[in-house]
Parts: structure tokens; sequence; C-alpha cells
């Protein structure tokens, strides 16, 4: 896996992003996937029930790594499945072009 294609530079990863918790959502749940070495089985899953019910054994080793980080204690069902989201779009198309949508989308 080519590191640098999930933005894997901790000092300046999401740095783009205004919203605090937004901010710490997404640089855990990239965390804990890249600490889970699931990006590759991310970019190909699309659960049937969607993120926030699947009980795949990836999923379930995703969330033990991100209830690590107590900022997931906030998440609710949604802003979780949208996080997830996120990640898979990260996982199919990398960091850089993520981070041209986001900041596309948000001017």
């Amino acid at each position: 896996m080519d590191s640098t294609y999930y933005g894997v530079n901790a000092n300046h990863k999401f740095a783009f992003v205004k919203d605090y918790q937004t901010f710490k959502y997404l640089s855990s749940a990239h965390d804990a996937i890249t600490t889970c070495e699931l990006w590759n089985w991310m970019r190909g899953w699309e659960p049937s029930r969607g993120f926030m019910f699947d009980q795949s054994a990836e999923m379930e080793l995703i969330r033990e790594q991100m209830k690590k980080d107590e900022i997931n204690g906030n998440h609710s069902g949604a802003s979780y499945a949208g996080i997830m989201r996120e990640m898979q779009y990260i996982a199919k198309y990398g960091y850089t072009q993520y981070a041209r949508e986001y900041a596309r989308t948000i001017n």
C-alpha cells in the first residue's frame, strides 16, 4: 500500500477541515482504519445495511480501535455512518482527491 495515498502525514491530515469535532472524527476514523490495516478492505466493502448497522468482523475491529479515542463517544449513529462514508471515499479515490472535493464543496 502506498502510504501517501491515504494521507498519512499526521501533522497536516484534515487540516482543511475547520469544524473541530468533524476534524477529530475524521482523524480518529482515519487513524483507526490505518492501525487496523483495513484500507484495501474499505475500498471494496459495501455494507448491505449501511455502516451504522454493519456487523462485519472488519467493522468491529475498526469500532474497537475507535473506542480508544474518547471523541468517538460523541457520535450518533448517523454521524458515525457519515464519517465511514468519508473514509470509504478516501479509500476509493485517495486523500488528495478527497481534500480537493471537500474544498470545492465548502467554497
